[in-house]
């Protein structure tokens, strides 16, 4: 079994999930680990994050290991945004490739091998930029697949994933106008109205109250550059943080809160072609921007109102 790689820890406020995500990384014992933590808001409006960012931090001193460790602790409140993406370039300031952990994303074990793997076997094949561990628990990720241990998708899904320092240096928080052209959205098996909501999505984060995020504008890179993802044929995540206290996965419903994890048979069964999957692709858009049959019925109904008044 190969080593596990470098890993990040992206921490909050938010000190039992983190807690979890950390001792699954203990069972690995990295001997490189990063952990980077936002700094808490403003007192008079959240007076609990001083003493959780502070338990956040902690995780630090448990390390029981042989380890190096590198830590980036902000004093103040960066944000969802400028806080993930800032602490994923100093990662890969440091290092040529790695895992990426984020304090509600709970890998399985098999995540990291996989990793680990697909990590050394696509260093130096730039059309791959991204390895994720999150498939949703769909039941058709394994059909998506075509009996291999993983395909290649288009988007770049970050709840647990690996990528290179090579793949990083193309991102821009800043997506500027290049997020106006509709052909850096164009993915096989997603249907255009799915491509248009994506798109809305990346351009969103250029408004001035626009979302705080970081995560679309790695899914346009990717896009826009052609890049692949290597996507598991069974989920390798489950997304723990789904609440009240997130910022972005709170409906605690959600179909894909906390979703089961499988395990992948050793040894992996590589697909012998760079190629995407159109099915890969649908699992994402399906579950990020809505089922394509309902987008189309309320496009439709959308274009009847406009054009007939009612």
């Amino acid at each position: 079994m190969k080593a596990c790689p470098p890993i990040l820890l992206i921490v909050f406020n938010r000190p039992n999930l983190a807690a979890k995500v950390f001792d699954s990384i203990r069972r690995q014992r990295p001997a490189k680990l990063y952990i980077a933590a936002d700094g808490p808001r403003d007192p008079r409006i959240y007076p609990n994050d001083g003493s959780r960012c502070v338990e956040c931090c902690q995780l630090a001193e448990k390390i029981d290991w042989p380890c190096q460790v590198f830590t980036r602790f902000s004093k103040s409140n960066l944000g969802c945004g400028i806080g993930v993406s800032s602490a994923v370039t100093w990662f890969f300031e440091n290092e040529e490739s790695g895992i990426i952990l984020e304090d509600d994303c709970l890998p399985a074990d098999d995540f990291f091998p996989f990793c680990a793997e697909l990590l050394e076997i696509y260093r130096n094949k730039n059309e791959v930029m991204s390895i994720c561990g999150n498939i949703f628990g769909s039941p058709k990720s394994a059909e998506a697949c075509g009996g291999y241990s993983y395909a290649f998708g288009r988007y770049a899904q970050v709840w647990g994933w690996a990528s290179w320092a090579r793949a990083w240096k193309l991102y821009q928080y800043d997506v500027g106008i290049a997020a106006d052209d509709f052909h850096h959205f164009k993915t096989s098996g997603v249907s255009i109205v799915q491509q248009k909501i994506h798109q809305e999505r990346v351009k969103s984060t250029l408004a001035p109250d626009g979302q705080d995020t970081w995560d679309y504008q790695w899914q346009f890179a990717v896009l826009k550059h052609g890049g692949l993802v290597a996507c598991p044929s069974v989920n390798l995540i489950s997304n723990i943080g789904f609440g009240e206290d997130a910022t972005h996965t709170k409906r605690l419903n959600s179909q894909i809160a906390e979703a089961s994890t499988g395990r992948l048979a050793a040894p992996l069964k590589h697909p012998p072609v760079l190629g995407e999957s159109p099915a890969l692709n649908r699992i994402y858009a399906e579950h990020m921007f809505g089922r394509a049959s309902k987008l189309h019925r309320k496009f439709l109904k959308s274009w009847l109102r406009s054009l007939f008044g009612f």
